[in-house]
């Protein structure tokens, strides 16, 4: 199992919350984002590797290397409302 962390990004651009979810692999976490994203986008990574970001269609822009499971480029998660 695989350790990822999906962030709820909200309209502002910024962090609204956070699940921590254990899948095999990239695929099952895109499909966990997906199963929860509606009201707000979801950012899937895992560590520090981004690996999608899902809009509230459920639609998904992923990183280009991450269903692959090789590093994607650096990218850095939505900011944390303060």
């Amino acid at each position: 199992m695989a350790f990822y962390r999906l962030y709820y990004i909200g309209s502002n651009g910024h962090i609204q919350d956070r699940v921590d979810y254990d899948t095999p692999d990239d695929l099952g976490a895109l499909a966990r984002a997906q199963q929860l994203c509606g009201i707000v986008e979801i950012e899937v990574w895992q560590g520090a590797r981004f690996v999608a970001r899902v809009a509230l269609d459920g639609t998904a822009s992923i990183a280009p290397q991450s269903m692959a499971g090789a590093n994607a480029p650096a990218h850095q998660p939505a900011a944390h409302a303060e």
